[in-house]
Protein backbone atom coordinates (compact mmCIF):
# COMPACT_ATOMS: atom_id res chain seq x y z
CA UNK A 1 0.00 0.00 0.00
CA UNK A 2 1.42 3.78 -1.05
CA UNK A 3 0.80 6.58 0.96
CA UNK A 4 -1.05 5.00 3.58
CA UNK A 5 -3.91 4.48 1.66
CA UNK A 6 -5.55 1.26 1.80
CA UNK A 7 -5.87 -0.18 -2.04
CA UNK A 8 -7.68 -3.51 -3.06
CA UNK A 9 -7.63 -4.92 -6.48
CA UNK A 10 -10.66 -5.87 -7.62
CA UNK A 11 -12.28 -7.79 -10.73
CA UNK A 12 -15.29 -7.49 -12.51
CA UNK A 13 -17.78 -9.66 -11.71
CA UNK A 14 -20.33 -11.42 -13.77
CA UNK A 15 -21.58 -14.23 -11.62
CA UNK A 16 -24.98 -12.81 -9.97
CA UNK A 17 -27.42 -14.10 -8.15
CA UNK A 18 -27.11 -17.77 -7.80
CA UNK A 19 -24.27 -17.98 -9.51
CA UNK A 20 -22.13 -15.93 -6.79
CA UNK A 21 -21.90 -19.28 -4.64
CA UNK A 22 -19.99 -20.77 -7.18
CA UNK A 23 -17.20 -17.68 -5.96
CA UNK A 24 -17.55 -18.64 -2.79
CA UNK A 25 -16.85 -21.87 -2.55
CA UNK A 26 -13.89 -21.18 -4.75
CA UNK A 27 -12.46 -18.15 -1.88
CA UNK A 28 -13.69 -15.27 -3.73
CA UNK A 29 -16.37 -12.46 -2.32
CA UNK A 30 -18.68 -10.95 -4.56
CA UNK A 31 -19.33 -7.75 -3.60
CA UNK A 32 -20.43 -4.21 -5.96
CA UNK A 33 -19.99 -0.52 -6.16
CA UNK A 34 -22.18 1.86 -6.35
CA UNK A 35 -22.28 5.97 -5.98
CA UNK A 36 -23.83 9.05 -6.91
CA UNK A 37 -23.76 9.50 -10.84
CA UNK A 38 -21.53 6.51 -10.85
CA UNK A 39 -23.20 3.20 -12.81
CA UNK A 40 -23.10 0.50 -10.27
CA UNK A 41 -20.57 -2.02 -11.21
CA UNK A 42 -20.61 -5.98 -9.75
CA UNK A 43 -16.61 -6.74 -8.71
CA UNK A 44 -15.39 -9.89 -6.87
CA UNK A 45 -11.92 -10.01 -4.54
CA UNK A 46 -10.05 -13.08 -3.17
CA UNK A 47 -11.78 -13.82 0.14
CA UNK A 48 -8.08 -13.32 2.27
CA UNK A 49 -7.74 -9.25 0.75
CA UNK A 50 -10.74 -8.35 0.82
CA UNK A 51 -11.17 -9.43 4.60
CA UNK A 52 -8.14 -8.03 5.34
CA UNK A 53 -9.25 -4.37 3.71
CA UNK A 54 -12.75 -5.17 5.61
CA UNK A 55 -11.23 -5.08 8.84
CA UNK A 56 -8.37 -2.22 8.77
CA UNK A 57 -11.37 -0.07 7.13
CA UNK A 58 -14.36 -0.35 8.56
CA UNK A 59 -17.40 1.56 7.18
CA UNK A 60 -15.78 4.73 8.24
CA UNK A 61 -11.70 4.80 5.98
CA UNK A 62 -11.91 5.16 2.82
CA UNK A 63 -10.82 2.27 0.14
CA UNK A 64 -8.92 2.98 -3.46
CA UNK A 65 -10.07 0.20 -5.69
CA UNK A 66 -8.19 -0.69 -8.48
CA UNK A 67 -10.68 -1.56 -11.09
CA UNK A 68 -9.48 -2.29 -14.58
CA UNK A 69 -6.47 -0.46 -14.23
CA UNK A 70 -8.01 2.89 -12.69
CA UNK A 71 -8.65 3.88 -9.17
CA UNK A 72 -11.75 5.02 -7.50
CA UNK A 73 -12.37 6.24 -3.94
CA UNK A 74 -14.97 4.13 -1.92
CA UNK A 75 -16.16 3.87 1.36
CA UNK A 76 -18.01 0.31 2.85
CA UNK A 77 -21.06 0.60 3.22
CA UNK A 78 -22.09 -2.77 4.57
CA UNK A 79 -20.68 -6.72 5.28
CA UNK A 80 -22.84 -9.32 4.93
CA UNK A 81 -22.06 -12.27 7.20
CA UNK A 82 -22.40 -16.34 6.78
CA UNK A 83 -22.98 -16.05 10.84
CA UNK A 84 -22.93 -20.15 10.15
CA UNK A 85 -19.36 -20.12 8.65
CA UNK A 86 -18.43 -16.41 10.00
CA UNK A 87 -17.33 -15.28 7.27
CA UNK A 88 -17.96 -12.48 5.22
CA UNK A 89 -20.27 -13.25 2.02
CA UNK A 90 -20.85 -10.00 0.46
CA UNK A 91 -19.77 -6.53 0.46
CA UNK A 92 -21.54 -3.31 -0.92
CA UNK A 93 -18.89 -0.09 -1.71
CA UNK A 94 -19.64 3.31 -2.23
CA UNK A 95 -17.93 5.43 -4.53
CA UNK A 96 -17.44 8.80 -3.62
CA UNK A 97 -15.23 11.97 -4.84
CA UNK A 98 -12.44 14.00 -3.17
CA UNK A 99 -14.69 16.49 -2.53
CA UNK A 100 -17.95 15.05 -1.09
CA UNK A 101 -18.57 15.46 2.10
CA UNK A 102 -19.21 11.52 3.75
CA UNK A 103 -21.37 10.69 6.40
CA UNK A 104 -20.29 7.61 8.30
CA UNK A 105 -19.92 5.93 11.80
CA UNK A 106 -16.58 5.76 13.64
CA UNK A 107 -15.85 4.54 16.63
CA UNK A 108 -14.69 6.71 19.71
CA UNK A 109 -11.69 5.85 22.37
CA UNK A 110 -11.82 7.04 25.75
CA UNK A 111 -7.69 7.71 26.07
CA UNK A 112 -5.49 9.14 29.48
CA UNK A 113 -8.36 6.67 32.05
CA UNK A 114 -4.92 5.76 33.74
CA UNK A 115 -3.80 9.41 34.03
CA UNK A 116 -7.06 10.64 35.87
CA UNK A 117 -7.78 10.80 39.29
CA UNK A 118 -10.34 8.39 39.03
CA UNK A 119 -8.08 5.71 37.47
CA UNK A 120 -5.53 5.98 40.04
CA UNK A 121 -8.25 5.74 42.58
CA UNK A 122 -8.96 2.48 41.24
CA UNK A 123 -12.57 3.70 39.44
CA UNK A 124 -14.06 2.32 36.30
CA UNK A 125 -14.45 4.54 33.16
CA UNK A 126 -17.64 2.73 31.73
CA UNK A 127 -18.15 3.60 28.08
CA UNK A 128 -22.16 3.49 26.86
CA UNK A 129 -20.90 5.48 23.62
CA UNK A 130 -19.27 3.30 21.15
CA UNK A 131 -19.55 4.82 18.13
CA UNK A 132 -20.83 8.67 16.71
CA UNK A 133 -21.54 9.98 13.32
CA UNK A 134 -19.76 12.49 11.29
CA UNK A 135 -19.41 14.26 8.12
CA UNK A 136 -15.91 15.22 6.54
CA UNK A 137 -14.51 14.62 3.35
CA UNK A 138 -13.28 11.26 2.25
CA UNK A 139 -9.52 12.72 2.80
CA UNK A 140 -10.81 14.10 6.03
CA UNK A 141 -12.39 10.85 7.78
CA UNK A 142 -10.52 9.89 10.76
CA UNK A 143 -10.48 5.96 12.02
CA UNK A 144 -11.19 6.93 15.36
CA UNK A 145 -12.47 9.78 17.78
CA UNK A 146 -10.46 10.26 20.68
CA UNK A 147 -11.89 11.60 24.18
CA UNK A 148 -9.63 12.03 27.01
CA UNK A 149 -10.70 11.04 30.52
CA UNK A 150 -7.79 12.48 32.25
CA UNK A 151 -9.93 15.31 34.39
CA UNK A 152 -12.09 12.25 35.67
CA UNK A 153 -11.59 12.38 39.72
CA UNK A 154 -14.94 10.76 41.22
CA UNK A 155 -17.82 8.46 40.63
CA UNK A 156 -20.70 10.29 38.81
CA UNK A 157 -17.74 12.20 36.82
CA UNK A 158 -19.18 11.93 33.14
CA UNK A 159 -17.67 12.84 29.67
CA UNK A 160 -19.84 14.18 26.90
CA UNK A 161 -20.11 14.70 23.38
CA UNK A 162 -19.03 18.31 24.12
CA UNK A 163 -15.71 17.05 25.14
CA UNK A 164 -14.60 15.48 22.04
CA UNK A 165 -12.26 17.65 20.15
CA UNK A 166 -13.08 16.80 16.77
CA UNK A 167 -9.85 17.05 13.82
CA UNK A 168 -9.94 19.49 10.90
CA UNK A 169 -12.52 19.29 8.14
CA UNK A 170 -14.53 16.92 10.43
CA UNK A 171 -18.24 17.78 11.93
CA UNK A 172 -20.89 15.77 14.06
CA UNK A 173 -23.68 14.83 12.01
CA UNK A 174 -26.09 16.05 14.80
CA UNK A 175 -25.51 19.53 16.39
CA UNK A 176 -28.16 20.03 18.36
CA UNK A 177 -27.23 20.87 22.34
CA UNK A 178 -28.65 17.47 23.30
CA UNK A 179 -26.79 15.30 21.19
CA UNK A 180 -24.02 17.26 23.02
CA UNK A 181 -24.69 16.66 26.04
CA UNK A 182 -25.17 12.64 25.38
CA UNK A 183 -22.99 10.51 28.35
CA UNK A 184 -19.90 9.02 26.09
CA UNK A 185 -18.69 7.19 29.44
CA UNK A 186 -19.12 7.54 33.48
CA UNK A 187 -17.01 6.79 36.40
CA UNK A 188 -18.07 4.00 38.57
CA UNK A 189 -16.63 3.72 41.93
CA UNK A 190 -16.86 -0.75 42.18
CA UNK A 191 -17.42 -0.12 45.87
CA UNK A 192 -20.89 2.10 45.63
CA UNK A 193 -21.84 -0.18 42.47
CA UNK A 194 -21.63 -3.57 44.23
CA UNK A 195 -23.76 -1.89 46.89
CA UNK A 196 -25.92 -0.67 44.66
CA UNK A 197 -26.52 -4.03 42.73
CA UNK A 198 -26.50 -5.53 46.24
CA UNK A 199 -29.62 -3.18 47.27
CA UNK A 200 -31.21 -4.02 43.95
CA UNK A 201 -30.89 -7.56 44.58
CA UNK A 202 -32.02 -7.74 48.01
CA UNK A 203 -35.24 -5.69 46.68
CA UNK A 204 -36.33 -7.78 43.92
CA UNK A 205 -35.93 -10.24 47.05
CA UNK A 206 -38.43 -8.65 48.86
CA UNK A 207 -40.34 -8.04 46.05
CA UNK A 208 -41.06 -11.78 45.48
CA UNK A 209 -41.93 -12.46 48.89
CA UNK A 210 -44.75 -9.87 48.91
CA UNK A 211 -46.00 -11.23 46.09
CA UNK A 212 -46.17 -14.97 47.21
CA UNK A 213 -47.65 -13.57 50.51
CA UNK A 214 -50.29 -11.82 48.93
CA UNK A 215 -50.98 -14.66 46.61
CA UNK A 216 -51.14 -17.42 49.41
CA UNK A 217 -54.34 -16.26 51.40
CA UNK A 218 -56.23 -16.49 47.56
CA UNK A 219 -55.09 -19.66 46.93
CA UNK A 220 -56.29 -20.86 50.32
CA UNK A 221 -59.69 -19.21 49.82
CA UNK A 222 -59.83 -21.35 46.46
CA UNK A 223 -59.11 -24.34 48.18
CA UNK A 224 -61.43 -24.10 50.66
CA UNK A 225 -64.09 -23.54 47.95
CA UNK A 226 -63.18 -26.90 46.30
CA UNK A 227 -65.33 -30.12 46.99
CA UNK A 228 -63.23 -33.20 48.51
CA UNK A 229 -62.04 -35.85 46.06
CA UNK A 230 -65.35 -38.30 45.50
CA UNK A 231 -67.43 -35.35 46.51
CA UNK A 232 -70.02 -33.83 43.73
CA UNK A 233 -70.98 -30.14 43.97
CA UNK A 234 -74.39 -29.43 45.39
CA UNK A 235 -76.94 -28.80 43.13
CA UNK A 236 -79.92 -25.88 43.89
CA UNK A 237 -83.25 -27.43 43.32
CA UNK A 238 -85.22 -25.65 40.59
CA UNK A 239 -88.69 -24.23 42.00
Amino acid sequence: MSDNKIVLSVEKRENVGKRAAELRRDEIVPAVVYGKDFAPINIQAPYLEISRVARRAGTHTPVELEIDGQRQTAIIKSIDMDYVKNRISHISFQAVSADQVVTTEVPVVVVDEDESEAGRAGFMVMQSAEELEIKAKPADLPEKLEVSARNLKEHGDKLTVADIKLPSGVEFSDSDEEFKSLTIATVQDPAILAAQNEAADKAAEEAEKAKKAAEAPAEEAAAETEPAEGEKPSEEKSE
